[in-house]
């Protein structure tokens, strides 16, 4: 982590709609995907909605002091929908800026997902991520296993699920 840093793990709130944006961008550049060629991602114009009004979850991880607000980490969850009933949740999101990679605060946005979900009576959390992005050794290091691949154009998906 960033000497001096303190993070806090904390729930979304509407200002952090740019910085969150920010994040999730610079990630798949980095990780050589283009922003662009993900599907389905104006759910990050409508955090909200798309997540809190739905019985889901949106955390950041903000290095902020005095007020002033720096996220460097986002993850969110979803009741899944025919992934096993109301007992699913399905990650999405989930980023670290560059800079801020292997520091540990994926990790602690992954984790407090999982304890949410699990408070709220979740039991199982699925997720789907792109091959090139190079995450799979993260979520196996964190409990998931792998149940599948499939293809989306030219991207290729490895699908992971997980007991809560």
């Amino acid at each position: 982590m960033t000497e001096g840093a303190d993070p806090r793990v904390r729930r979304y709130r509407p200002g952090d709609g740019p910085a969150v944006r920010a994040v999730h961008e610079r990630a798949l550049r980095e990780a050589g995907t283009d922003p662009d060629d993900v599907p389905d991602n104006d759910d990050l114009r409508r955090i909200e909605r798309a997540y809190l009004d739905s019985g889901g979850e949106f955390l950041v991880v903000d290095l902020g002091t005095s007020g002033a607000s720096e996220v460097v980490a986002t993850g969110g969850y979803k009741p899944a929908e025919g992934e096993g009933g109301t007992e699913t949740v399905e990650l999405f999101r989930m980023a670290v800026a560059p800079e801020h990679q292997g520091e540990g605060y994926g990790g602690r946005v992954l984790s407090a997902l999982e304890r949410r979900a699990k408070e709220s009576g979740f039991e199982r959390a699925v997720l789907s991520t792109a091959a090139r992005q190079g995450s799979a050794g993260f979520y196996a290091a964190h409990g998931y296993r792998e149940t599948g691949r499939e293809r989306y154009g030219a991207y290729e998906l490895v699908r992971f699920e997980k007991r809560l």
